[in-house]
């Protein structure tokens, strides 16, 4: 019990203390059933949110032990105002207002409804502009600017409480299939 409050503790300086320089990490968990790869423990993609001088920023990876692509990223919600840059990251090519809703989003309670202009999608063709798995050491960042008032830090509270909800369109599985999956706190 004991390391359990500590752990708690330290998790809270962390977040308060967040500077330009520090990260809190999300992971993504995949969330529907079209193939084989659903719940397949070597399924790994993560965002690191940073501070950004005024600006959010937020970079993904694709860190799974098998073939897969990160095809799109959708927002829902929270303390964003707009993309102020995307920064594509080695062999990636990414372009803001990609697809409209994140693809089985309607499932989840409540329905992931995704901002189109928060939306980035791959150039065409996806699977060899979208985020590749490990070890092609790629990413992609989006950085955001936020609303009047609004801070990293209610972008990060926004992420653990869920009010912020981040989006993955995951494609190219070894069996053909796709999948979504949503960041979780």
């Amino acid at each position: 019990m004991r390391k359990t409050r500590i752990s708690l503790i330290i998790g809270l300086v962390v977040l308060s203390c967040l500077g330009t320089a520090d990260a809190v990490i999300f992971p993504f968990q995949i969330f529907t059933n079209n193939g084989e790869y659903n719940d397949n423990h070597g399924a790994i993609f993560k965002v690191d949110v940073t501070n950004g001088e005024g600006t959010a920023k937020f970079t993904f990876y694709n860190e799974s032990t098998f073939d897969c692509v990160i095809a799109a990223i959708y927002f829902d919600d929270g303390s964003l105002l707009g993309i102020d840059e995307i920064i594509n990251g080695p062999g990636t090519e990414f372009e803001k207002d990609g697809p409209g809703n994140l693809p089985g989003g309607n499932l989840l309670n409540p329905p992931f409804v995704a901002d189109r202009e928060f939306n980035i999608g791959a150039d065409n063709p996806a699977p060899q502009k979208g985020v590749n798995a490990i070890p092609t050491g790629e990413w992609i960042q989006i950085k955001f600017n936020l609303i009047s008032g609004g801070t990293i830090q209610d972008v990060i509270n926004e992420l653990h409480t869920g009010e912020l909800r981040i989006g993955l369109h995951i494609i190219s599985f070894p069996d053909g299939k796709s999948e979504s999956a949503v960041n979780t706190p």
